[in-house]
């Protein structure tokens, strides 16, 4: 492994910061709702692709099938969720938010925007749009080596 230079400090302490302080914050938030944070991951994904499988979630969580069949599990028994069998593929369940997975939706996203507010005090919305324009960016190159296999060094 290669020598650590002050520039690649500079940049990893920075996101190890920012992520840290989103996971806080937003643990501390939705303890209202007795949810973690990749519970109210879950049901977001859940909502943006209403009527999804076990499979699409693992693949969009980046989580394996185990630990997305125990999070199911957990918002089933919270009575957030539903699942269905497929009429397509009767093997195959489809995941919706309920009623209540709704309401505790809405509130992750209003934790979620009070997070971005905080986060983006004084950038312009010019600067706003730039910012979140260049983390889908990263997002997308890291699950493209993701999927690729990793670089090798």
């Amino acid at each position: 492994m290669g020598e650590t230079t002050e520039g690649d400090f500079r940049m990893i302490h920075p996101i190890g910061v920012i992520r840290r302080g989103e996971q806080s914050f937003v643990r501390e938030r939705l303890k209202e709702y007795d949810l973690v944070p990749v519970e109210a991951f879950a049901l977001r994904m859940i909502a943006s692709l209403d009527g999804c499988n076990q499979d699409t979630l693992c693949t969009r969580l980046e989580i394996d099938k185990g630990r997305v069949a125990k999070l199911l599990a957990g918002l089933e028994n919270a009575g957030q969720i539903t699942r269905t069998v497929n009429e397509n593929n009767k093997r195959e369940k489809l995941v919706r938010l309920t009623e209540r997975g709704q309401e505790a939706l809405q509130y992750v996203n209003e934790t979620l925007d009070e997070w971005n507010r905080m986060c983006m005090q004084g950038f312009t919305e010019e600067e706003w749009t730039q910012f979140f324009t260049f983390l889908h960016r990263i997002a997308d190159n890291v699950a493209h080596s993701r999927k690729e296999g990793w670089p090798k060094l």
